[in-house]
């Protein structure tokens, strides 16, 4: 195997100080290689490989996700770069993410979270939105560590700028004023609350569970071209991917608008299709463009019903499919 990059890091400080090991990525009749190496205390070398294979997307994804590990952990390399252009101790961290910190990492009071999470339950109902969108786990997480109590207070808790503070404060004031607080505001203490070591190790712990579901991404992607090199159905596909129709669709859309090719499927699920049907949508298409399903849905099925919601989730899905058929006519005749 020739390698094609290697990088020491060594502990920094603490237990076990001076424990180094390197990370390497090698190259071998274009197969690819990445991983760690590491002294054990009788001298040998253990290697544990994080990915042999031939795409270099999944490589970096699953090399900066093992990077990030031992960082998090602790170490540092001897040259920096693999994830930042910049050192991460060069550069000053900012409030907003020392705040971040400082929440992830103080236990909150259960009673409060649960008041906060059946508040949120009840603005999704009234707003028909995902809870999410109201307020994410990590944003009631910081409610309950910093209790505001007035609006102001509020827009310092990460996640809660004006507009939020705006639509959603008063409630959440009302909520937060009843429970007792030992901090203080404006909540610039944390700074010096929260030591270098917790913030470094915090931040490779964000790398990390990013980098570990962009490789997630990845690997699915791979497992879903295969399926569809095999012959695979849409149903057949949901099943092995473990996900709706609905959201199946949608990657299949994403890996057709970066050019790989999906047609083997799509003409297989439109095979079905009449083609009066077919050239009805594609007509439409042509007519009021593609961007916006509804009116082509209008157009060609008529609508549907509330009662219909099973039929209307259909008639969406071939016309996504066609979609892509009609889409990739267009390149073809460019």
């Amino acid at each position: 195997m020739n390698i094609v990059f290697l990088n020491r890091l060594e502990m920094d400080g603490g237990y076990p100080a001076g424990r180094q090991g390197q990370v390497f990525i090698g190259e071998e009749n274009g197969n690819w290689t990445a991983g760690w190496r590491e002294s054990s205390d009788g001298g040998e070398t253990e290697q544990t490989v994080w990915y042999e294979g031939t795409s270099w997307e999944e490589l970096l994804s699953t090399f900066r996700h093992g990077v990030a590990g031992r960082m998090k952990e602790g170490y540092r390399p001897m040259l920096d770069g693999m994830l930042d252009d910049t050192p991460f101790w060069e550069r000053k961290p900012q409030l907003q993410a020392l705040l971040q910190c400082y929440a992830d990492g103080l236990p909150a009071s259960e009673e409060v979270l649960e008041r906060l999470r059946l508040w949120r339950r009840t603005k999704a109902a009234e707003e028909k939105r995902p809870a999410y969108m109201i307020a994410t786990n990590r944003e009631l997480q910081g409610l309950a560590v910093f209790l505001p109590h007035t609006a102001a207070e509020l827009q310092q808790v990460p996640g809660f700028g004006k507009l939020k503070a705006d639509r959603y404060g008063g409630e959440l004031v009302a909520l937060l004023a009843q429970t007792e607080r030992s901090h203080a505001y404006p909540l610039d203490w944390v700074s010096a609350a929260v030591s270098p070591q917790q913030f470094a190790a915090w931040t490779f712990a964000q790398r990390e569970d990013r980098y570990g579901k962009s490789l997630e991404m990845i690997r699915d992607k791979r497992k879903l071209l295969t399926g569809i090199r095999e012959g695979g159905s849409l149903a057949e596909l949901a099943e092995r991917m473990k996900c709706a129709r609905r959201e199946l669709i949608a990657r299949i859309e994403q890996l057709d608008e970066e050019g790989y090719d999906v047609s083997p499927l799509i003409d297989r699920e439109l095979s079905a299709v009449p083609a009066e049907e077919r050239e009805e949508a594609l007509s439409a298409m042509g007519e009021l463009g593609d961007r916006f399903l509804k009116p082509l849905q209008q157009r060609v099925y008529g609508g549907a019903a509330a009662t219909e919601y099973a039929e209307a989730e259909r008639q969406y899905e071939k016309l996504r499919m066609l979609r892509i058929s009609f889409r990739r006519s267009r390149q073809i005749a460019i």
